[in-house]
């Protein structure tokens, strides 16, 4: 319900053109904008810079997670945001956005993720954005970001999927018809930073006004604003950080990407740390294809640059050669990160860890400190608020319309995104003969393998793929006896003989790359899985998304694009060693 007491409108001024680096004149003189770039933040000498909300009553509660609503160009967007119990009016404080995931409400990912469990701690503002759900095609929610290319395909490299990742469910309300062939963009069209997702022209969008309505709200440190998310929400924070370098004091990415020709680079530089799984086939860190047929821009890439971008590592000046960064969780769950050299523009990391598509450790408490401890070594001294640099005559602010609270909760504790809970219904034994899907220590169908799948194993169908004509371009991918990915049942190629064995199981089949490869599409390595709807606020999905698994299974997250989603899979090890999992490529 609204809260009407605790509700606030705050009027809107746009502007549509970026901000110039001329931006007045004082006698016969240009002001020019001064952006000193990151500079490493330390307490002792340290001087934080007011927002215009210090010194004002907080709309949001302390010590506790507000949900909050609010119109940006037409748009009714949703945010999480929590003060910390420390919170003072008149102490300006850091602030940290977590982007979620595809198909991840912003609730799931603030317990998911860790961040916000750490604030009171680290005294910093937690703000978890969600994405917005305009797809009426079954199989949702459809929370997502328009960024990176996801939907402007085809770009400079062609389209950005294959014909095998084609879903023409996966068109947006927003985007009107979706004309690309293949049908490859995936996410809604409403205007998260820029009108298209790409590029920093026109960069008044979701969450650029975000930002500058905190400002007005609450007493932030505009030299330490900070972005962090995962998976689709990583590459909104990787678009955000190229969109808004002269704001943001660090960036944190997890396993997120480019699409392959839409990968760009601050105009200055902007420290970043960049993590993936050592087994993440969803948005790979070290190859291009990924399991559901989109291509992806390597890391190395975005780092080090190719034919779309002079990459990361040249806006941040890195010179000499990679060295190993070190951090405090150094080792578990086989942590280890590389810098890209020495970056006065601020560290250019990339990390990587023995999981999947998941938090890092598949722990909040772990990913959580992760993050929060990269993005807190940082200051942007030079902005002055409104994403406005020293020397820059501050602009009136992009802010949020029609603003209402509608519910204040209890914030995640890591005790909470942790906990397992037994299913409130067992799945019994399936009648007869064993069907696909099964446990691989029981023994695999003639036409399945065992593979290593979200931190465990399952029996997967083997897909054969097309033969390749005789005119086919050397280095064209293979195509699969199947259809890749999707979030709902469909007819895709793989065996359904799990249909109906399980009373009220929702769990289905999908088709992915996966296999003991580091290149598995390329590798023609194509397996069918049990999918399963991944619900409730923790770091895995709840005891009654396990109850939807045949046997001792369990629905776990790692493998799939949306994270509503998770898959069965045996035998499960948070810690899990693989010896085949590819190794991170500086």
């Amino acid at each position: 319900p609204r809260l009407a007491s605790q509700s606030h409108t705050i009027a809107a001024m746009r502007f549509g053109a970026a901000r110039p680096l001329l931006v007045g004149v004082l006698g016969s003189a240009a002001v020019v904008a001064i952006d000193g770039g990151a500079k490493r933040y330390d307490p002792a000498t340290h001087t934080p810079v007011p927002s215009a909300g210090c010194g004002k009553a907080p709309p949001y509660a302390v010590g506790r997670s507000t949900v909050a609503h609010g119109t940006n160009e037409g748009t009714r967007w949703t945010y999480r945001i929590y003060l910390p119990s420390g919170y003072s009016n008149n102490e300006p404080i850091p602030i940290i956005f977590q982007f979620p995931g595809w198909g991840m409400s912003a609730k799931d990912e603030e317990s998911g993720c860790g961040i916000t469990a750490r604030a009171d701690e680290l005294n910093f503002i937690s703000v978890t954005p969600q994405g917005t759900n305009d797809n009426p095609s079954s199989g949702g929610p459809w929370y997502s970001w328009n960024a990176v290319g996801s939907t402007q395909s085809p770009g400079k490299a062609g389209p950005t999927c294959t014909q095998a990742g084609n879903h023409a469910d996966y068109c947006y309300t927003s985007c009107g018809v979706c004309k690309d062939e293949p049908q490859c963009d995936w996410t809604s069209c409403d205007d998260s930073i820029t009108p298209t997702g790409t590029g920093s022209i026109d960069a008044n969008g979701f969450i650029h006004s975000l930002y500058d309505t905190l400002e007005e709200q609450l007493c932030v440190d505009t030299t330490r604003e900070l972005a962090a998310g995962e998976s689709n929400g990583g590459m909104m924070a990787y678009q955000t950080g190229v969109v808004m370098a002269h704001r943001l004091a660090a960036l944190f990415p997890q396993f997120g990407s480019f699409h392959r020709g839409f990968n760009l680079a601050p105009s200055v530089g902007l420290p970043v740390m960049d993590l993936h799984g050592t087994r993440d086939n969803t948005v790979p860190a070290n190859v291009s294809l990924s399991g559901e047929g989109y291509y992806y821009t390597t890391t190395h890439e975005i780092f080090f640059g190719n034919q779309y971008s002079s990459g990361w590592a040249q806006s941040n000046g890195c010179t000499g050669t990679p060295t190993v960064y070190h951090t405090s969780q150094d080792g578990l769950h086989e942590l280890w990160c590389v810098s890209a050299g020495d970056c006065p523009g601020g560290d250019v990391v990339r990390c990587s860890w023995n999981g999947g598509h998941n938090w890092f450790g598949n722990s909040a408490e772990n990913n959580g400190q992760l993050v929060t401890e990269f993005l807190l070594k940082w200051t942007r001294p030079s902005h002055q608020g409104r994403g406005y640099s020293v020397g820059q005559l501050k602009g009136t602010p992009v802010l949020l319309e029609d603003i209402e609270i509608s519910a204040v909760e209890a914030a995640p504790t890591l005790e909470d995104a942790e906990v397992e809970v037994a299913p409130s219904w067992a799945a019994p034994p399936l009648p007869g003969p064993q069907p696909h899907y099964g446990d691989p220590d029981l023994g695999c169908l003639p036409d399945e393998d065992a593979i290593y799948a979200a931190y465990g194993r399952t029996c997967a169908p083997t897909i054969g793929v097309v033969p390749a004509a005789e005119d086919s371009p050397r280095g064209a991918p293979p195509v699969p006896q199947c259809r890749l990915g999707g979030v709902a049942p469909f007819d895709n190629g793989c065996p359904k003989d799990f249909d109906g064995l399980l009373p009220g199981s929702k769990a289905f089949p999908v088709c992915l790359a996966k296999g003991d490869s580091s290149d598995p599409y390329m590798d023609g390595q194509f397996h069918c899985v049990l999918a399963c709807h991944c619900s409730g606020s923790r770091v895995q999905c709840d005891a009654d998304s396990d109850a939807h698994c045949p046997g001792s299974s369990r629905c776990r997250r790692g493998e799939l694009l949306n994270l509503g989603l998770g898959i069965c899979t045996y035998h499960h090890n948070t810690a899990a060693s693989d010896a085949s999992a590819p190794l991170l490529v500086v």
